[in-house]
């Protein structure tokens, strides 16, 4: 939900747009350019128009007499109190009850079922909610090139099981769906703000139309497992200071897997920023080096950092609105692995609603159960420390779904990785990467260098950048495209 001023009162909307166009709102530079971010943390992720504002996802709006408004919190995160054994049971409801909701107001109904511990769940028990309300289920998979990818094996295990006659499996081979980058120029119109999900559109849309044209009237998606199931290692920040003998275990374990230094390793464990003190370095460390994947990263946040071929200008007015915001910042939660958790989440809400938006116009409207607030309530309430382990691979859902799984995907330890489909379509569809960034918008509107980013995106990717920064300028590109507004230069930094 979104609100702005008008004509003297408040209006509200649930699109970003419409109060753009009602109110003649002109983008706001700055936080255009916070997309260009590698990751960019919800603090950031203001709608683009400058006077209007967003209503927390925390919160609910009132509109009042005489023509103000306020905005209410209605939700806070739950303490972290419970064991694996005792949270399995509140997960598994929750998550049969987000299935249910979808399978109640929707016959027939699609499922992602890749064989992850995400996906396959949502599948298993999508199937048992269709059988009570006599729908129907069918189950899609997309085939990978890269041989040593494994979703496959994982899947026929469940297709195997799941062979009532109200349950059909699609498979999608190799070519059969539009690979990454497919139509990455074509502009993305009827958005709030850029989706990251912008080299895999095509193949969002695609799958939802040929969903719709065989029945299916939502499809539900297992994104956002990974980002409320499991807790991220920063959990390990706090619990050094909590259980510090369980902490060295823990940390001895993900030493060795990770790679982590044990200078790298203390240093990250006895930093000690309040959240605010620790927008405020990030603020002066924007266009830093990414730190290597080697390093731990225990802080609040992911770090905040510009790809190289972002304008100095464009940095320093973010610089400035971080420190801004920093003076008065508060943590989502009370720890970092909890703030981190919802913060992620969010981030991605934000990517499944636009997605909605797209699906819904082809056939099958995406939806992402993980994400309803009963599920990431559910996965919250159970302590970080064994959400995840060195030892074992998402220790809460194969607890909460001990009885609804065969026993066999229970045991996978393994995660699909796409880096060969992501080069690939690279290769592929380099016409059309070449296409979005031939005099982009983004340099019209002062944020980016065109050279720096073409010769980035097509000749030679800097190191130790990560590829999403390229998504993000494409994203961020696209969308402006789609609007076709007049530039708006970035203020200088020290304006």
């Amino acid at each position: 939900m979104f609100h702005a001023r008008h004509g003297g009162i408040t209006v509200a909307a649930d699109r970003a747009a419409v109060l753009a166009a009602l109110t003649g709102a002109p983008i706001d530079p700055v936080s255009l350019a916070s997309r260009l971010l590698v990751i960019t943390p919800t603090l950031l992720a203001q709608p683009l128009w400058s006077g209007i504002s967003a209503v927390p996802p925390d919160s609910w709006l009132s509109l009042t007499g005489d023509g103000g408004a306020r905005v209410h919190r209605w939700w806070q995160p739950p303490e972290p109190h419970l064991s694996v054994a005792r949270g399995a049971d509140g997960l598994r409801d929750a998550l049969a009850a987000a299935v249910d909701v979808r399978t109640a107001t929707n016959a027939d109904v699609g499922t992602d079922l890749s064989g992850g511990l995400d996906s396959t769940p949502v599948s298993f028990l999508a199937a048992r909610s269709l059988e009570r309300t006599a729908g129907r289920l069918t189950t899609v998979r997309m085939g990978v090139a890269d041989p040593v990818h494994d979703d496959h094996v994982w899947a026929a295990g469940s297709t195997e099981v799941l062979t009532a006659g109200h349950i059909t499996h699609q498979v999608f081979r190799p070519g059969e769906l539009p690979e990454m980058f497919d139509g990455v120029a074509e502009p993305v119109t009827g958005l709030d703000e850029p989706i990251r999900w912008i080299r895999t559109v095509s193949r969002i849309r695609r799958v939802s139309a040929w969903l719709g044209a065989n029945g299916a009237t939502a499809h539900l998606t297992g994104h956002g497992g990974d980002e409320v199931v499991m807790a991220k290692p920063n959990y390990l920040h706090g619990l050094v200071w909590r259980r510090p003998l369980l902490a060295r275990r823990h940390m001895v374990g993900f030493r060795s897997l990770k790679r982590w230094s044990l200078g790298a390793t203390l240093a990250a464990l006895t930093e000690r920023h309040s959240y605010r003190s620790w927008l405020a370095e990030q603020a002066g460390s924007l266009v830093a080096p990414f730190p290597p994947l080697t390093r731990p990263m225990f802080a609040w946040d992911y770090p905040l950092r510009m790809p190289p071929w972002v304008n100095r200008d464009a940095v320093g007015a973010l610089e400035a609105r971080i420190r801004e915001l920093a003076a008065g910042a508060e943590p989502l939660a009370r720890d970092r692995a909890g703030h981190l958790g919802l913060d992620i989440a969010r981030q991605l809400g934000s990517v499944v609603r636009l997605a909605q938006s797209l699906t819904a116009a082809q056939g099958a409207t995406l939806h992402a159960p993980y994400l309803d607030d009963r599920v990431i309530e559910a996965c919250l309430a159970v302590r970080p420390e064994e959400r995840t382990t060195p030892w074992s691979y998402k220790p809460l859902m194969v607890a909460a779904m001990r009885d609804t799984l065969p026993v066999e995907t229970l045991r996978r330890a393994t995660k699909g990785e796409f880096s060969e489909d992501y080069f690939r379509g690279l290769r592929r569809h380099r016409d059309q990467v070449a296409e979005i960034f031939d005099g982009p918008l983004v340099a019209e509107h002062g944020l980016v260098d065109t050279a720096a980013l073409r010769h980035a995106a097509l000749a030679a990717y800097p190191p130790g950048v990560p590829q999403i920064a390229l998504d993000a300028a494409m994203a961020t590109e696209n969308w402006l495209r789609s609007r076709q507004q007049k530039p708006v230069p970035v203020p200088m930094s020290g304006a």
